[in-house]
């Protein structure tokens, strides 16, 4: 691949994640200013937004481990930036975007935990009885892009198209080149 090449794809997945990763911030410093001592009922029984920190992962594990999820993330992120790169536009655009998505939702956390220690998460779905943990932009950018991946990948793409990114061995393990 050429440098200008390279550019092209860089300036592209960089332009994309400015918007995403803002539009992820922006509600989260929105959720901090305006839900400090209350909750916002949407549609009443199902829809709220309720402010939360959460100092874990996702659904609240693994609290406190602040440096292990940042040490994970920035690995992450590295990894699918070269996924990106290393994918062709012409037929490829839908694992594009999920580099994108998931890319974009590390990214989000990420910048929360590193500034304060834990993540901001104020959306709030209930289910009569079942309360789904609070979320927020990026979880969603990740919880998307994954389970679109996952479908890309059973349904989509073969082996065959993956496999000037992905090389196997002769054990069938499949790593990134």
């Amino acid at each position: 691949m050429n440098k200008k090449h390279y550019l092209k794809k860089s300036i592209i997945f960089i332009i994309i994640c400015i918007v995403l990763i803002s539009l992820d911030q922006i509600t989260k410093y929105a959720a901090v200013n305006s839900l400090t001592d209350n909750t916002k009922v949407l549609i009443k029984n199902f829809l709220s937004l309720e402010l939360v920190y959460n100092n874990g992962a996702a659904f609240g594990i693994l609290q406190n481990q602040r440096v292990l999820f940042c040490i994970i993330t920035i690995i992450l992120c590295i990894i699918i930036e070269f996924i990106y790169i290393k994918l062709p536009y012409k037929g490829y655009i839908p694992l594009k975007a999920v580099t994108i998505g998931i890319f974009c939702g590390a990214c989000g956390n990420l910048i929360d935990r590193m500034r304060t220690g834990y993540v901001v998460d104020f959306i709030a779905f209930d289910f009569g009885s079942y309360s789904f943990p609070r979320f927020n932009m990026a979880d969603i950018y990740v919880t998307v892009s994954a389970f679109a991946a996952i479908f890309l990948l059973l349904f989509i793409y073969d082996d065959k198209k993956l496999s000037h990114i992905l090389k196997g061995d002769r054990n069938g393990v499949w790593y990134i080149l």
